[in-house]
């Protein structure tokens, strides 16, 4: 009875889930995990598995499977991030290099510029310096969420969640394999060789616990689970992939979005904690994440103002945009729920109404794939105006759906280069209904 019932669950899934070759993903974050899982001392083994329980079952449940599933690359740097401090001294690498980035710096650059900049300091531009590199790289990314999510199409936030956390888990993952000392321990060990014995150090930041009186980032950055993390710069990476969305998002940001960059550029060198070539490095991973997801990003319309907006919707507060995460168009189409990309079977089912010839746009946001359109009544006239004649030729199957995979001969078609706005237009006139 149990064997039949897996049996038929399972099947349900496979017909109604398309799997691509991004769902190796998913494999490749379940092998990190159990790493982790096993290597974790703190919490204990009972903490562990009851965390690991409730984190897997909130995949099912709604409203919170939307922040848990694209957040998955964010928990995975994160705990990664943690786990470092418990990777045995024997699996690590044996050798930190303590040179090998100030000689780079010097070569590239014709000077250690981290030096140069971090020579004079003053009390205002310590403040300066702290307010990107130790408030805003922490909270800028909760902000511009928030701001995504109000502002920008449907689908754009779980994007940027997982490009932010791939490209923090792919720089965590060098900075293991690949330990490079920062300037701070340049500055107070010179040359001399490094080893895991050897506790972080704030730098310039140990300045602002003394301005502000507190024992802050001395204790913080003292116990930091991954001290020769220099290469490449993940303060650098988040400003840039942060930047690279927003500039996106909203073009006209474009300049903001670059000083962004350059402020944080000059504070980490300011601080000690990084060299240029670090910041180079970092904003490299960054712009590589940004250029796999910007095809799965959703176009932007310029006359939409909002999430609700995007959707359609007219009425607007705190309960529509809550209703808007689980009652998403990608799951959703005319109260018809689709899982897991079946849209093409819930599309089918769709009662085609009486109403003038109308195009309607499914899915405005999918545009790494043709939208499919529905063709409404084409008998049917509207009171005020009259629909143009229509060769057999152009005419859709009575179904009332275009298969994203055909080529009708219409004037225009799901493969059309025309850039429709609107979720609905008449057929052959500029005025939208």
């Amino acid at each position: 009875m149990f064997k039949t019932k897996l049996n038929t669950t399972l099947s349900k899934i496979s017909d109604s889930r398309k799997w691509s070759f991004y769902d190796l993903q998913y494999i490749l974050i379940a092998a990190i995990f159990t790493i982790e899982f096993i290597i974790i001392k703190s919490p204990s083994l009972i903490p562990r598995i009851l965390l690991a329980s409730l984190f897997i079952a909130s995949f099912w449940i709604p409203y919170v499977r939307r922040f848990t599933v694209p957040a998955l690359p964010i928990f995975t740097w994160l705990i990664t991030f943690y786990a470092c401090q418990f990777i045995p001294m024997n699996y690590r690498p044996t050798h930190i290099f303590v040179n090998l980035l100030p000689t780079l710096e010097r070569i590239l650059y014709g000077a250690n510029l981290s030096e140069i900049i971090s020579q004079h300091t003053h009390p205002i531009l310590d403040i300066l310096t702290w307010f990107p590199y130790g408030i805003l790289h922490f909270t800028f990314p909760f902000i511009f969420s928030g701001i995504m999510f109000v502002y920008g199409p449907p689908g754009s936030l779980p994007v940027f969640a997982k490009a932010f956390g791939y490209m923090n888990l792919a720089g965590v993952l060098t900075q293991l394999f690949f330990p490079n000392a920062s300037p701070w321990y340049e500055i107070i060990y010179g040359s001399a060789p490094a080893d895991y014995s050897i506790p972080g150090d704030a730098g310039g930041l140990l300045r602002i616990d003394d301005i502000l009186g507190l024992d802050l980032y001395g204790t913080t950055f003292g116990n930091s689970p991954l001290v020769f993390g220099a290469f490449p710069s993940l303060h650098s990476g988040c400003a840039t992939i942060e930047m690279l969305f927003l500039s996106y998002l909203f073009p006209r940001m474009k300049p903001f979005a670059v000083a962004y960059v350059m402020w944080m550029w000059f504070s980490t060198m300011y601080l000690t904690h990084h060299y240029m070539i670090d910041l180079v490095g970092g904003s490299i991973y960054a712009i590589l994440a940004y250029a796999v997801a910007q095809k799965f990003l959703p176009k932007i319309n310029s006359e939409t103002r909002t999430r609700l907006q995007y959707l359609g919707t007219t009425k607007s507060g705190f309960r529509s945009y809550i209703y808007s995460i689980e009652h998403d168009p990608r799951d959703y189409y005319n109260g018809i729920p689709v899982l897991d990309g079946d849209e093409e079977s819930a599309m089918k089912q769709v009662v085609v109404h009486e109403s003038p010839v109308v195009i309607q746009t499914i899915m405005p946001y999918r545009h790494h794939r043709p939208e499919p359109l529905r063709l409404a009544n084409i008998n049917e006239k509207s009171e005020d105006e009259e629909s143009p004649a229509l060769s057999p030729a152009s005419l859709v199957p009575s179904s009332g759906y275009w298969s994203p995979n055909s080529e009708p001969a219409s004037p225009i078609t799901p493969h059309s280069p025309l850039n429709i706005t609107s979720h609905q237009m008449h057929f052959g006139f500029s005025k939208t209904s």
